[in-house]
């Protein structure tokens, strides 16, 4: 009877333990992951040596269906001969092994054809974000030291830049019109090759291509992606693999942009890897989404947290439910809207992930070192211990930076011809001698629990629309403007927002306010100023207080009210609706607390 009761007791404390702790979610980790590293090994094996994007996706059966688009599909035997004509066509033009090639496309199959030729002949491809204008757009040319630059029709005229410049028009634009710009080389058919050109051999440390950042607005970074990185991405997940016949055949439906990490690495790269269907969008739309994800016959859907957002603010549809998705993955989907989304669109699984395009971070329960949340210390610096000058964990339940573990320096992602910038990333000597961590930027929580919470980003940044937005950089345009005499720049938290919002604190040199904010947001995107990065609440202000040192007061500026009625305002308010600032009313103001203002 003793026994027994002992027993009952220790398996009631073990059962409280792993419901507590999540040990038994962390052991079947454990085994995923042993099962995920086998499958990428194997990976590597098959690919001999051509570790590349297009090697893989020329191993798939040419019978499956590759991709779809508005309605048309392509297999990946008619995708692949599109691929081999424009990859014979960018050799002949001169395009090698190892060249750095600007790709400043709307999502498209143009898009995808073009970066899969490329791969074929191990060249880069830099992906240019396609809101970027005049020195910012410049500025990511310069870094990419690229010679040649392909686009689509729509932004061919954009590119001001004395380059080798080739416009891909084959499917997907026919009412652009044709570019004037005599430099430019428009393609609305590619011949057929007498040579096909050879797959160009590549190492997993090679570079597949150029993703940049938006860390820093107004001078993005760019993020050397190797073939490692690809690798990794492309291998199918092991719930997947686990469950084949709920989750294959998969078709992916992506409205995010290839531009960006998540598009490229968990959509198009994940597809090929997994021999499935990438459905693609031109670009979001909240009123066509769920009617693409039944018309592609998409199982899986793609998010950042403010596409879940837009889609449930939309009028209810017939196509609401009306479909075969099952999973939706991405990152950034916050907690409040995540069971209205799942309830709303009958999507049952939601996988969501943490990863940044420099590095990325597994988390356990088991200390093995992969991770750790550092504690901080002044200035936002890690701390370390004076006594053995080795890095401090956050406790349990503190916010701490995330730190991702550097098993193999030469496989890290670097930012391209910016060792200074790279190396600021990196921390030595974390926890023990000669180890080497990455810096995340991103302040997390181990909660007592077991879990592990997002808590805020680190710096004079702040996350909006899914973009890092740099404060600094944002002041540095709007000081540009005529008129201003002193700028601020911070992030305002809104209750029914994801992330945080742009906000700047503005002095004039005149009192013609009014005709100011008129002119206000197209003098910024005439800065080259992205869309994402222009600021959503101004305040025109008598004066911007300083501390004893002359830094920006902005913890005081963050606390004031954007309610212009409130007593003891004196400051002018104004919100951007679309395009043009308008003043911060009563009403206005009722509307971007209760979430339905389009900020």
């Amino acid at each position: 009877m003793e026994i027994a009761t002992i027993s009952a007791a220790a398996l009631a404390a073990g059962a409280y333990l792993n419901a507590k702790l999540g040990i038994s979610t962390d052991l079947n980790g454990l085994a995923i992951s042993r099962e995920f590293g086998g499958r990428v090994g194997k990976r590597i094996q098959s690919l001999g040596d051509t570790v590349t994007i297009y090697r893989l996706f020329e191993l798939v059966n040419e019978q499956n269906e590759a991709l779809w688009f508005e309605g048309r599909t392509w297999t990946y035997g008619e995708l692949k001969n599109e691929v081999i004509n424009f990859a014979a066509f960018l050799s002949i033009n001169g395009v090698s092994k190892g060249d750095f090639i600007a790709v400043f496309m709307t999502n498209s199959p143009e898009m995808v054809i073009t970066i899969l030729a490329l791969s074929k002949l191990s060249a880069i491809s830099a992906l240019i974000n396609t809101n970027l204008r005049d020195d910012t757009l410049k500025h990511c040319l310069n870094v990419s030291t690229a010679k040649t630059i392909l686009t689509t029709p729509d932004l061919a005229p954009f590119v001001k830049e004395p380059l080798y410049h080739f416009s891909l028009s084959l499917f997907s634009f026919p009412h652009i019109p044709t570019p004037t710009d005599s430099s430019i080389t428009l393609l609305t058919t590619l011949p057929t090759p007498s040579t096909i050109p050879t797959t160009a051999k590549a190492t997993l440390r090679d570079l597949a291509c150029l993703v940049y950042t938006s860390g820093t607005t107004g001078k993005p970074k760019a993020c050397a992606i190797r073939n490692n990185h690809m690798i990794i991405v492309s291998v199918p997940q092991s719930q997947d693999v686990r469950d084949p016949k709920r989750y294959f055949p998969l078709r992916m439906y992506s409205p995010l942009p290839l531009f960006h990490g998540t598009a490229l690495f968990a959509g198009l790269w994940y597809s090929i890897g997994s021999s499935s269907t990438f459905c693609l969008a031109r670009k979001f739309s909240s009123s066509r989404f769920w009617q693409d994800v039944p018309e592609s016959r998409a199982t899986r859907i793609m998010y950042v947290g403010e596409l879940c957002r837009y889609v449930l603010s939309a009028p209810p549809s017939p196509y609401d439910r009306n479909h075969q998705c099952i999973v939706a993955t991405g990152n950034g989907l916050r907690g409040e809207i995540w069971e209205k989304f799942r309830e709303r669109f009958n999507v049952r699984e939601i996988r969501e992930f943490y990863r940044s395009t420099e590095g990325v971070a597994k988390f356990d329960n088991f200390g093995r070192g992969l991770w750790g949340a550092g504690k901080l210390g002044f200035a936002e610096e890690i701390y370390r211990d004076p006594r053995t000058g080795f890095c401090v964990k956050a406790a349990l339940g503190e916010p701490g930076e995330a730190i991702g573990r550097i098993k193999d320096r030469e496989l890290l992602t670097e930012y391209l011809g910016n060792l200074s910038a790279t190396e600021d990333k990196l921390l030595t000597d974390v926890f023990v001698k000669g180890d080497i961590y990455h810096r995340m930027g991103d302040l997390l929580c181990h909660q007592t629990d077991g879990w592990v919470s997002f808590h805020d980003r680190l710096g004079d940044t702040f996350r909006w629309k899914g973009e890092n937005v740099s404060a600094g950089e944002v002041r540095d345009h709007i000081a540009r403007l005529p008129g201003v005499q002193d700028v601020t720049v911070y992030g305002v938290k809104l209750a029914s927002y994801d992330g945080q919002a742009g906000a700047t604190s503005i002095t004039l040199d005149t009192a013609a306010s009014e005709e100011f904010m008129r002119t206000l947001f197209e003098g910024l995107r005439k800065t080259g100023l992205p869309l994402y990065a222009v600021p959503r609440l101004v305040r025109i202000t008598k004066e911007i207080e300083s501390n004893a040192t002359f830094k920006k007061a902005k913890g005081d500026m963050v606390k004031k009210t954007w309610n212009e009625n409130a007593k003891g305002n004196t400051d002018k308010l104004y919100w951007l609706n679309g395009s043009k600032y308008e003043r911060l009313d009563r009403p206005a103001w009722a509307s971007i607390e209760e979430g339905r203002a389009k900020l």
